[in-house]
C-alpha cells in the first residue's frame, strides 16, 4: 500500500509540474544553467552510446532527449509515470513526424516492456525518485548484453544544497531522495562495471550572478574548469550537487 501511495504522489506531482513548470524554472532554473556543462556531458555520452542502437529514456518527461536521439538511434522508447508528460511527448512526436520514437506511461519500478530490448537506458533526475533495488533490477532486465545505463542524478551530501532543499519542500516530491554514497553503491550493485563523474560543487555559484550561464564567457569557462578539477578530488567530490553514473551489466 505504501508503494501505491508513493507512486500516486509522484504521478500527481509530476502531472502538475508538466502542466505548468513556470514557478520552479523561475526559482531554480538559473542554478541548473550554472551546471549545464554536466548535463551536456550526459547528453554527449548518451548520444555516443545510442548511435544505431535501441534506447530507453527512463523517466522521459516531455521527451526532449528522445527527440534529440531520434536521428541517431534505431529506436527510442520514452517512459514516464506522468500521463500528462506522455501526452505532450506523443503530441510533439506526431507533429515532428517521427516514426522511430514511442512514448508510454509506465512504472519505472515494474515496466511492462520485454527483457533485453535496449542497448542503452538513459535518465536524468529519475533514479532518486525510485526504490533503487527495484528500479535497477528492471534496468538490468531490459538491457541487452553489452548495453549501458547512463544517469544524471542529484546527490545528498552538500550542506548548502540540503539547507535549500529543507526550506523549499514545495519544489520537490515528499518521497524523492537525492543519492548518498551508499545509494550510488546500490545503483552499481548487480552490474559488472560502473563509472561516476561528479559535477556542480563550485559551478552553482554562477547562478548567484547570472540567470543564464553563458558557455562562451571566460568567467563561466574558468568556473567550469575549476568545478571539473575540484570534483575529481577524493572525498571532496562527494559534496558535488550532481553526478553522472554509468553502469554496465
Amino acid at each position: 500500500m505504501n508503494d501505491v501511495n508513493r507512486l500516486e504522489r509522484e504521478r500527481d506531482y509530476h502531472n502538475q509540474r508538466f502542466a505548468d513548470d513556470t514557478e520552479r524554472e523561475q526559482r531554480v532554473g538559473r542554478f541548473y544553467s550554472a551546471i549545464s556543462y554536466g548535463f551536456d556531458l550526459y547528453r554527449q555520452r548518451v548520444s555516443e552510446a545510442a548511435r544505431g542502437h535501441r534506447v530507453l529514456e527512463y523517466g522521459c518527461g516531455t521527451g526532449s532527449l528522445a527527440f534529440d536521439l531520434a536521428g541517431e538511434a534505431s529506436r527510442v522508447v520514452g517512459i514516464d509515470i506522468s500521463d500528462v508528460a506522455i501526452q505532450h511527448a506523443q503530441h510533439s512526436a506526431g507533429q515532428r513526424g517521427l516514426t522511430n520514437v514511442d512514448f508510454l506511461v509506465e512504472n519505472a519500478e515494474a515496466m511492462g516492456l520485454p527483457g533485453q530490448q535496449f542497448d542503452v537506458v538513459a535518465g536524468s533526475g529519475i533514479v532518486h525518485h525510485l526504490d533503487i533495488p527495484k528500479a535497477m533490477q528492471e534496468v538490468r532486465r531490459v538491457l541487452a548484453p553489452g548495453g549501458v545505463a547512463i544517469f544524471a542524478e542529484p546527490l545528498d551530501h552538500n550542506p548548502f544544497v540540503k539547507w535549500y532543499r529543507q526550506r523549499t519542500p514545495e519544489l520537490r516530491t515528499p518521497d524523492e531522495h537525492p543519492l548518498t554514497v551508499a545509494d550510488l553503491r546500490a545503483v552499481a550493485r548487480g552490474f559488472t562495471s560502473s563509472r561516476i563523474t561528479f559535477f556542480g560543487l563550485v559551478a552553482p555559484a554562477l547562478g548567484l550572478v547570472w540567470r543564464q550561464a553563458q558557455s562562451g564567457n571566460p568567467i563561466t569557462r574558468f568556473v567550469w574548469w575549476l568545478d571539473r578539477w575540484v570534483c575529481r578530488i577524493p572525498v571532496v567530490k562527494n559534496f558535488a550537487w550532481y553526478c553522472l553514473l554509468e553502469v554496465r551489466p
